[in-house]
């Protein structure tokens, strides 16, 4: 740190904010790809020796690759040894949150959380809530999924593109984008998806 003291970057003749992250998962992004609002300063690019062009490939190239952060869920909860697995019937409950969305956009007011109050002071639906709606509309609702898998990867720019789910309720296929924006409205606890590039795993 002494080599660098005094020094800052400089973008357009502004100080640029900038963060230190230990482990970044084989790529970096623009600041809008992960929520933030645009900075030119940030860039998109594949941190490995050689490119990677699947999950495993990306595992071992990646210069992060020997962090304990690199291939794991971020936040935990008390259950499975402070861990960010999700039960199965939690997994069915944020695929029938989204059909339910698709399907009326006035439900998406319910769709927070259910372990933790509403954020602004609405009603949360449970999973049995969620379920009986679906009903209602006709759409048969899943108690558990069987199988999950992503079946789109942007390698290049390092994105999920699309995840299928099949179970008790059939299947069906997200964009990565709209998975992600529900796994994060509805997953318990502090569970996130962080960042564009993700996949799912059965335990």
């Amino acid at each position: 740190m002494r080599e660098t003291a005094g020094e800052v970057m400089v973008s357009g003749g502004q100080v640029i904010t900038a963060w230190y992250a230990s482990t970044a998962g084989g790529y970096t992004y623009r600041s809008s790809d992960v929520g933030w609002q645009d900075r030119p300063w940030t860039k998109r690019m594949q941190d490995t020796v050689g490119s990677a062009n699947n999950f495993a490939e990306l595992m071992d190239k990646a210069y992060d690759k020997e962090s304990p952060c690199f291939y794991a869920a971020q936040g935990w909860r008390a259950q499975y040894n402070k861990s960010a697995w999700l039960k199965a019937e939690e997994v069915a409950d944020i695929v029938n949150a989204i059909l339910l969305a698709k399907a009326d956009s006035g439900s998406q007011d319910h769709l927070y959380q259910p372990d933790k109050p509403h954020p602004y002071g609405g009603e949360v639906w449970d999973q049995e809530r969620v379920k009986s709606e679906l009903r209602q509309k006709g759409i048969t609702p899943f108690n558990r999924i069987d199988n999950a898998s992503v079946n789109g990867v942007d390698w290049g720019v390092g994105k999920t593109t699309s995840i299928s789910f099949s179970g008790d309720g059939g299947s069906v296929s997200f964009s990565g984008d709209e998975f992600k924006d529900y796994f994060n409205l509805r997953a318990p606890a502090n569970i996130q998806i962080v960042g564009p590039l993700f996949n799912v795993e059965k335990k």
